[in-house]
């Protein structure tokens, strides 16, 4: 009879301790069976009560004829598709998207340009430590601050007739008169530059970030080689930081299709419409006019064009990445 049949009094010195023979069942539980449900359930419902729930609901009433008189009766009525009629046939609705495009290639791009500029300087040239944390603060500021705060700021600088951008520009010679930054054609340029300056902070972080993350040993074996400088900017750092720069783009773009507090603040999407983005009409519509059906179908043209453009960018990523053997 080997020693794993015998029973526990044959077996000799295995006497049951108290402590484990008077145990309380489940009593070696660190946390009692609720806590990870409740972990789990609590985030689920938050999630579910202000994502999901809305977004339903909005699907809901794209397709219906609501609008504020009607939400609260309850009786609104189905009309299919002609919200996104509506909307796809509006002159106003294509100016936006034009002027969508001008932000995203002016306003994003440069953003995402400027921050990459500023990390790689930060990084490369500044070497006492100290004072690349300094500088690094006072470049993350902008992004601090309240889009609402930065937009009463920029109006205020550039104001036409004693605004500080406009001193700055005579006193530099570079303009002969003062520049009206609110006129049609002009004003989504100022509501570009504000937005630069409050957000370039964020793809600068994400930029760093990486190329604190690089290894070292890279550069190492490039010095080694006699490689310096430029050169191994442009073959090793850039192409190494081809995914982070993709992702800082894609952070900055998202939020692009969602961009409404600067252009509320500043020109209120004026003068004569020249400077309104589709998530500002979608604003306009839904909380200003009343009009749920019709902004509800603006939101969701905005998220399947939003959708749809980040899903070829990330191909075209994959595709490029993968051509140069790194996915």
């Amino acid at each position: 009879m080997s020693v794993a049949d015998m029973p526990n009094a044959e077996i000799p010195g295995a006497e049951m301790p108290d402590w484990f023979v008077h145990k309380k069942p489940r009593a070696n539980l660190i946390v009692a069976r609720w806590v990870p449900a409740a972990l789990v359930g609590l985030p689920v419902l938050v999630l579910f009560a202000i994502v999901v729930y809305p977004t339903v609901w909005m699907f809901y009433h794209s397709f219906q004829d609501t609008n504020m008189m009607r939400l609260f009766q309850g009786n609104w009525s189905f009309v299919g598709w002609d919200n996104f009629g509506a909307v796809l046939s509006s002159g106003r609705f294509g100016d936006s998207v034009v002027h969508l495009m001008q932000y995203l290639l002016f306003g994003c791009v440069l953003q995402v340009i400027l921050g990459t500029i500023l990390a790689l300087t930060l990084y490369e040239i500044v070497r006492q430590e100290w004072l690349r944390v300094i500088l690094l603060i006072v470049l993350v500021l902008p992004m601090m601050l309240p889009p609402s705060i930065v937009g009463v700021l920029w109006k205020f600088m550039l104001t036409p007739s004693n605004g500080a951008v406009n001193q700055a520009l005579l006193n530099l010679g570079l303009v002969d008169k003062h520049v009206e930054w609110f006129n049609a054609g002009v004003s989504l340029w100022a509501i570009i530059i504000a937005d630069v300056w409050n957000w370039t902070a964020l793809p600068l972080l994400i930029v760093y970030s990486g190329r604190v993350s690089l290894p070292p040993a890279v550069y190492e074996a490039a010095r080694v080689d006699g490689a310096k400088g430029w050169l191994v900017m442009r073959r090793i750092t850039l192409p190494m930081l081809k995914e982070v720069i993709a992702i800082a783009f894609i952070v900055r773009f998202m939020d692009a299709f969602k961009f409404v507090d600067l252009v509320y603040v500043m020109t209120s999407g004026g003068p004569a419409q020249t400077s309104e983005l589709p998530a500002y009409i979608a604003f306009q519509r839904g909380i200003r006019e009343f009009a749920i059906g019709e902004a509800a179908a603006y939101a969701i043209i905005i998220f399947a064009i939003s959708a749809v453009l980040i899903t070829l960018f990330l191909k075209y990523l994959k595709k490029v990445l993968k051509a140069q053997g790194i996915a």
